[in-house]
């Protein structure tokens, strides 16, 4: 699996960690507030850098494109940058194709959402809690505070990436980032920054109307996949360390500061926008071959959705691929479900053909392989499936 790593790598990754650890606090103020609108020389040119690597990102093919579910990632984050009435800094949220669980933010505002961390949520109050978090390293101005910390570092930033390069496709989009990006995507801040990060986060969700004891829930959530999968990835947001440093900020805050305080969670209007990232990260998953996680995924869209053709077709292919004991039964069931669901959705077709194909069924699987190609007829695979037809009817 492409998220293993060898032991120089976690070896060399604790070193990096702990000298980003040195990073302390200054005095720098808050960008919104009186003295915060001032960017000297050494800030300009972390903006310049920042946005040299938002271009490598956004011209990488590495982005989601769903028009429909950044909007809704976006006006989640105005509704933050409105009713927290402190920053001047222009928001913006993209989405990452990518099933490894992070987010990170450029000191300028652009914050970059992994599909993976978003499938992973139950509920809206859960997204503001991670967008307000990383709203508040580009507010506070974390990038430029642990910059100065890594000065004289490049060579074991350089080292870094060299070790994260194996990763495959999904780690690949470490090699796109420079040194703020890794800072803020892959270790993180400080201990200091990062409890800031929790303790303004936190205060910005509360005041936008959200219940504050989702924000822990969320971490808890993403700790549990980790421990379970017993998966190392390279993400801040995919260590076990990080996410019980989270889990633990965010406790103690609530019990301290918003004790029974109360908020929305809008769990049904984010499921509703989440759904096709759910489905789509669970494809993702399949690749990397956790199965458990995909079909508990595609099980979360069908429980108020029992009716989407897409989810039973794609709790098929999980259970094709995996073909445990009665996996191909099981197979059977959901994609005939996706067919009677949808008349004119042609990959269960294809997906019953290929089952029947294994199994020796010659006929069914020309039944269901006409009926594909009758519903795609520009299939990339149409080719290879007419031959395999003809070479059926020549037997």
């Amino acid at each position: 699996m492409i998220v293993q790593r060898s032991s120089s790598f976690a070896i060399a990754l604790s070193a990096f960690i702990f000298a980003l650890a040195s990073a302390c606090s200054s005095d720098i103020p808050p960008i919104g507030v009186r003295g915060g609108e001032q960017f000297n020389n050494e800030e300009q040119r972390l903006w310049k850098a920042a946005e040299a690597e938002e271009e490598r990102l956004d011209d990488s093919g590495q982005l989601y494109e769903d028009v429909a579910v950044e909007a809704y990632v976006n006006e989640v984050l105005q509704h933050l940058v409105k009713t927290s009435g402190k920053s001047t800094l222009a928001f913006r949220a993209k989405l990452v194709k990518n099933p490894l669980l992070n987010a990170f933010t450029y000191p300028n505002g652009v914050i970059y959402v992994h599909t993976g961390i978003l499938a992973r949520m139950e509920n809206e109050a859960q997204l503001a809690t991670l967008l307000a978090h990383e709203m508040t390293h580009a507010t506070h101005r974390h990038a430029l505070q642990g910059q100065r910390s890594l000065k004289a570092k490049t060579a074991t930033l350089a080292g870094l990436q060299m070790l994260m390069a194996p990763l495959g496709a999904y780690g690949g989009v470490i090699t796109l980032l420079g040194a703020v990006g890794t800072m803020s995507a892959v270790t993180g801040y400080s201990r200091d920054l990062e409890r800031e990060a929790d303790s303004e986060g936190l205060e910005m969700m509360v005041r936008a109307g959200y219940s504050p004891t989702e924000a822990p829930k969320l971490f808890m959530h993403l700790k549990r996949d980790v421990d379970e999968l017993k998966v190392k990835e390279p993400f801040f947001f995919g260590t076990h360390p990080r996410l019980v440093e989270r889990i633990d900020s965010y406790t103690d805050l609530i019990a301290n500061r918003y004790a029974g305080k109360t908020g929305l969670t809008y769990a049904e209007r984010f499921m509703k926008q989440a759904s096709h990232v759910v489905l789509d990260d669970a494809m993702l998953l399949l690749a990397l071959g956790r199965f458990s996680l995909a079909e508990s995924q595609i099980q979360r869209v069908l429980g108020p959705a029992p009716q989407n053709a897409v989810a039973h077709f794609d709790l098929g292919e999980v259970y094709r691929q995996r073909n445990s004991v009665g996996d191909l039964d099981k197979a059977d069931h959901q994609f005939r479900q996706a067919a009677e669901l949808d008349d004119r959705y042609a990959e269960p077709h294809r997906a019953l053909g290929l089952i029947y194909k294994k199994q020796g069924r010659d006929r069914d699987t020309r039944a269901e392989w006409e009926r594909y190609l009758m519903l795609a007829p520009t299939a990339r695979d149409r080719g290879y499936i007419e031959q395999y037809l003809l070479s059926i009817e020549h037997n």
